[in-house]
């Protein structure tokens, strides 16, 4: 009796192992076969994936090759650019030169213009202080007549001869205000050292009550090297030397 009910379930079991062997095998070809199908669909998506990358990548390669054109022709003008500055350094060089040449040429003008200019004013007086309308009509006349009034007969026994005589190139001021410069020019350099000196010696000199001045006619250029020497020019004095 023990017998036969071993022997039952020793059968049991046996059949209890290939059911069990029978469902593990189905559940294995059913996660085969989802693996496969997984597969197949991922494979598509590697092959599209793929697809549009080329794509992408035959763009780039378009993009590439348009880029190597442009920047051949970047470096083909940079080297004419480099070209053009070259020459344009060659001519700023002889522009330079030019320049240098000009400005020599012009420096030695401006001290020919300056000393002809000097020397066409050196016979000329500049009156200061005198009131518009006191010379009349004939300023050459008035200032001779000046002249010997200021420093006497003795001095000037004949009248000082006057090439001729104007205002400074100025608008004439308003009544009341300063009036302008007369510009003289004294015929006879003798005649014109001797007024500077006297001018000197009897400063100050009044006409009507008002004073006046009668300097050298300089150019602005002698003017302002006068005016830097002037502290040297009151040393010299004070010192007695000429």
């Amino acid at each position: 009796m023990a017998s036969k009910k071993s022997s039952k379930t020793a059968a049991a079991m046996k059949e209890d192992a290939n059911s069990s062997d029978s469902v593990s095998q189905g559940n294995v070809n059913a996660i085969l076969a989802a693996i496969g199908s997984q597969g197949d669909e991922l494979k598509k998506l590697i092959e599209d994936k793929m697809t549009a990358l080329s794509g992408r990548l035959d763009v780039l390669d378009a993009t590439l090759v348009n880029l190597q054109s442009e920047q051949t022709g970047v470096k083909q003008k940079i080297v004419e650019i480099e070209g053009a500055l070259n020459g344009t350094d060659s001519r700023l060089g002889e522009v330079g030169k030019v320049c240098d040449d000009l400005r020599a040429e012009n420096k030695s003008l401006w001290a020919k213009l300056n000393d002809l200019e000097g020397r066409s004013r050196r016979l000329n007086l500049k009156f200061v202080g005198i009131m518009e309308g006191e010379e009349r009509e004939r300023r050459s006349v008035f200032i001779s007549d000046l002249i010997t009034e200021l420093f006497g007969r003795d001095n000037f026994p004949k009248p000082v001869k006057i090439d001729r005589a104007h205002w400074a190139l100025l608008p004439k001021p308003p009544e009341g205000q300063r009036p302008r410069t007369i510009i003289a020019r004294i015929h006879n350099d003798r005649d014109k050292d001797l007024i500077l000196r006297l001018s000197r010696e009897k400063f100050p000199l009044e006409y009507k009550g008002k004073r006046i001045y009668i300097f050298p006619d300089y150019t602005p250029e002698v003017a302002a090297l006068r005016r830097a020497f002037s502290s040297v020019m009151k040393v010299l004095r004070v010192a007695g030397l000429k």
